[in-house]
């Protein structure tokens, strides 16, 4: 789990702060990990070779978020993320294809993606606006491309500039290359991408990933467990 520095679990400015950071880092993916072991153990593991592809609807909510399943369903799930984030791409990984299968595509929730850029991360801003000018040519294609980003986060997190790779990423997707750079060297999607980040921080967000299940915050390893409990709730 990635933390907000400036957000209540601050990261010590010395020294050590690499090897802290470096810790905070491993001890959430080690959680994320364990939480994990249990949702395998009672709902089976996703197939290693394919993220489980989305059928139900997409879009995007009232207030600019997009979203994958049901806008109707009683179940709002809001997962706060940053595309550099460890944990992040470990739960897309290993348990998205699950939400997917078992509530996604089923209907029994609806799905919103909230970008939270932590400044912790020097490519986490960048990405998420690579995910929404693929968005811009083709909703369908900010999801591609937020499992693109996700899936191969370990080729782009750390180098100094990663535009000329999401580049490669939107022609192996099938957009307009030359509209995808222009968006995002103008920046287009910049401001969103900020107010998106000061919206989370305002409602309390310290660390990635979060989920928000019908207004009730938990980690990546209680979310099932939390859906059902809310499905149970509602009658389903």
């Amino acid at each position: 789990m990635s933390v907000q520095g400036q957000r209540g679990r601050k990261v010590a400015r010395n020294s050590r702060r690499p090897l802290t950071t470096f810790y905070l880092i491993i001890g959430g993916v080690l959680i994320l990990v364990l939480g994990f072991a249990g949702v395998f153990a009672l709902r089976g593991k996703p197939s290693e070779s394919a993220a489980t592809p989305v059928t139900a609807a997409i879009g995007r909510t009232a207030d600019g978020h997009y979203y994958k399943g049901n806008p109707k369903a009683s179940i709002k799930v809001t997962e706060y993320g940053d595309f550099q984030c460890p944990s992040c791409a470990f739960y897309e990984k290993s348990l998205a294809p699950i939400i997917d299968r078992d509530y996604v595509n089923t209907g029994k929730v609806q799905f919103i993606y909230h970008e939270m850029p932590l400044t912790m991360h020097r490519n986490s801003q960048v990405s998420a606006e690579a995910s929404r000018c693929a968005g811009d040519q083709d909703q369908a294609k900010y999801w591609q491309m937020h499992e693109m980003l996700f899936l191969n986060q370990d080729q782009w997190a750390e180098i100094s500039s990663p535009a000329t790779i999401f580049s490669s990423y939107a022609g192996q997707l099938g957009l307009s290359r030359s509209t995808f750079d222009n968006c995002l060297s103008s920046g287009a999607n910049r401001q969103v991408i900020g107010e998106s980040a000061q919206t989370a921080e305002a409602a309390g967000i310290s660390a990635t990933p979060t989920f928000d299940v019908n207004g009730q915050q938990v980690d990546a390893s209680q979310l099932a467990s939390t859906i059902d409990a809310a499905l149970r709730a509602t009658g389903k």
